[in-house]
């Protein structure tokens, strides 16, 4: 499964399905307490993931997602990426991102679980519409 140069094996999985699973040179990821990137020989970690993207870098291109939620696990130069959902970048309208994060910006909560649930979902919603802006021509 090592590709020649490869320093790091990365998979990443979101309830669906296995997204990504192959060698890389390195790995940027949303940390809950800032983004970071995951080089070979990086300190054993279980780390938080917020919504944001996901950049995998190998010997030959980069890999992108944008992210929902989920946990990372790094150990012995494996990274394992677990997140609630992954998308394309290029799969993204960015109207129609714009549009989703206009509605959970005013989306009426009436307890503290819906709340956190708008929360995490305006996080995700600004990810989105912000690389969706950024792909437009």
């Amino acid at each position: 499964m090592h590709a020649a140069g490869a320093e790091l094996t990365v998979s990443i999985y979101s309830p669906e399905k296995k997204l990504l699973e192959e060698p890389a040179v390195s790995v940027g990821l949303p940390g809950k307490k800032g983004s970071f990137t995951v080089l070979k020989g990086h300190a054993n970690l279980v780390a938080e993931l917020e919504a944001g993207i996901v950049k995998v870098q190998t010997s030959t291109s980069t890999e992108t997602y944008v992210v929902d939620s989920g946990f990372a696990e790094i150990k012995n130069n494996q990274v394992i990426v677990l997140v609630e959902g992954a998308t394309n970048p290029a799969a993204l309208d960015a109207a129609i991102e714009r549009a989703a994060l206009d509605e959970a910006l005013n989306r009426p909560t009436e307890n503290a679980v819906q709340y956190a649930k708008k929360q995490r979902d305006v996080a995700l919603r600004r990810v989105r519409a912000r690389v969706a802006e950024s792909l437009k021509v």
